[in-house]
């Protein structure tokens, strides 16, 4: 079946593929050679073409049919564990597709709905070339030996870096918080891979509540009519509760050991670039920042696209800072041949999610189930608060986006005559949201994270996430209803 889908897209590709003797060489001589080299060449036209769309209008034919050519070719390279959730989403999506007989362009429209992800990501990743080349991971080993004693303040620490990361990188968090942290932490904790999946997963989730570019807060304001001013505040304090609750959590159950230090040395020619370097990396933070307001305040783009376009020219930018260092080069040929298809994976992933969830969208089933939920809601009353969390979280773990379970819920709850304020609504909705992308074993964090980390993303969601998240739920809860008191 795989083959019959290749051939057939393949016949649809521009002539240069049929005309270029080195590729039709390497097509007859190493299929998976090719199929690699297709994704590559895939990868980058969606970069190219969202970056391009921030400036003028894009085809959504050409979009597709790249989408497309890195589906079929990348869905064969998948590991099990992507591969089986990819096909049983994109199954559910094309047959919901089928069944409400929806026009080709909404076909188009869901496959590639959550491309701009996949650009972010492969855009993101560019940050590890300045990182590899400086190795500035050897200047973060350096602090976090020198400031940290245990595992619990290093956990803390590791937690809020990522959290602030976050606030402007969202997806792109994860590949550059592995080129930072990763050798330092492998040096440095026991438990790494749990460690630093747990730091990651939570300090992106927990800055969900105040970031003003992140998606889920432009969406549920939008829905509940709730400006950011009026959110910063009580957000940031539920934020701040959540990364307490975290290394407390860690520090009584787990990370309470004495931080390795024999495997590390700091030479003279360390300690003296250290400071040098961290001044650096503040200043890539800085200068992204600025990119990404300076870009809002001119109105181009959406908040991911903003994202994208800051993060592209300041790695650039970077890499360009290092053009006489003698491993460039090097580094570079690494990265153009394994670096960018890392994404393929959960690329692949994202498009048939991306399918299922824009199926969902267009097909108008939700507004069925939406009344029935809403009768039953209506019997509950206070206990609703309650309730709708936690439902919102169950069907978010099937694998229904949080993006859209935020419009549905929004309408439900604002439509209930609670003793809640707009405010407390809107905090009760990121809280479920913020909660799902943690849980989901669906969800991107937890399959980028698990892909880089090589663990499975039930140990990143469930296994690992669970008792935080059951704690934090209650008092996401609690916090959400004593701020309308």
């Amino acid at each position: 079946m795989h083959d019959h889908l290749f051939y057939a897209y393949m016949s649809c590709m521009p002539s240069w593929f049929s005309s270029n003797l080195h590729f039709a060489t390497i097509t007859h001589l190493n299929p998976e050679r090719t199929m690699n080299k297709l994704c590559k060449i895939a990868l980058l036209a969606i970069t190219f073409l969202h970056v391009a769309k921030l400036f003028m209008p894009v085809s959504l034919e050409l979009l597709s049919f790249f989408t497309a050519v890195l589906f079929v070719c990348g869905v064969g390279m998948q590991k099990k564990g992507f591969l089986r959730i990819t096909v049983l989403f994109f199954v559910l999506g094309t047959t919901i597709l089928l069944a409400y007989r929806l026009a080709f362009p909404v076909w188009m429209q869901s496959l590639t709905s959550m491309t701009n992800i996949i650009a972010i990501i492969v855009v993101m990743q560019l940050f590890s070339i300045p990182i590899e080349a400086g190795r500035y991971s050897d200047t973060v080993e350096y602090w976090l030996k020198k400031l940290f004693r245990k595992e619990s303040s290093l956990y803390f620490f590791a937690m809020l870096v990522t959290n602030l990361f976050s606030s402007f990188l969202l997806f792109g968090t994860v590949p550059v918080m592995v080129a930072l942290f990763n050798k330092a932490l492998k040096n440095s904790v026991l438990d790494y891979q749990r460690f630093f999946a747990t730091a990651i997963m939570r300090g992106y989730a927990l800055v969900l509540f105040w970031a003003p570019g992140a998606v889920i807060i432009l969406l549920v304001m939008q829905v509940t009519h709730v400006s950011w001013s009026e959110l910063f505040v009580p957000g940031f304090l539920l934020s701040t509760i959540g990364l307490i609750t975290s290394y407390l959590l860690e520090h009584t159950l787990r990370f309470n050991r004495p931080v390795l230090s024999e495997p590390f040395e700091a030479s003279e020619n360390l300690a003296r670039n250290a400071p040098r370097q961290t001044a650096h990396i503040i200043l890539v933070v800085v200068s992204l920042l600025l990119c990404i307001a300076l870009l809002e305040s001119f109105s181009i783009g959406t908040a991911t696209g903003r994202i994208l376009l800051a993060g592209f020219m300041i790695s650039v930018v970077w890499i360009v800072s290092f053009a006489k260092h003698p491993k460039l080069v090097a580094i570079l040929k690494t990265y153009a041949q394994s670096g960018i298809t890392q994404a393929t994976d959960f690329a692949v992933f994202f498009i048939a999610v991306g399918l299922f969830a824009g199926a969902i969208d267009h097909s108008g089933i939700l507004m069925h189930v939406q009344p029935l939920l809403q009768e039953s809601i209506n019997r509950m009353g206070i206990f609703s608060i309650v309730v709708i969390p936690l439902l919102f979280i169950i069907i978010a773990i099937f694998g229904i986006h949080p993006l859209v379970l935020a419009v549905m819920f929004g309408k439900i709850l604002l439509s209930l005559s609670l003793p809640l304020s707009s405010v407390s609504v809107a905090l009760l909705l990121i809280l479920a949201a913020a909660i799902s992308f943690i849980v989901s074993p669906f969800a991107g964090m937890s399959l980028m994270t698990a892909k880089f980390l090589n663990v499975t993303p039930l140990d990143v969601s469930l296994r690992w996430n669970l008792l935080f998240c059951t704690l934090f739920l209650a008092e996401g809860i609690l916090f959400a209803y004593a701020w309308s008191l």
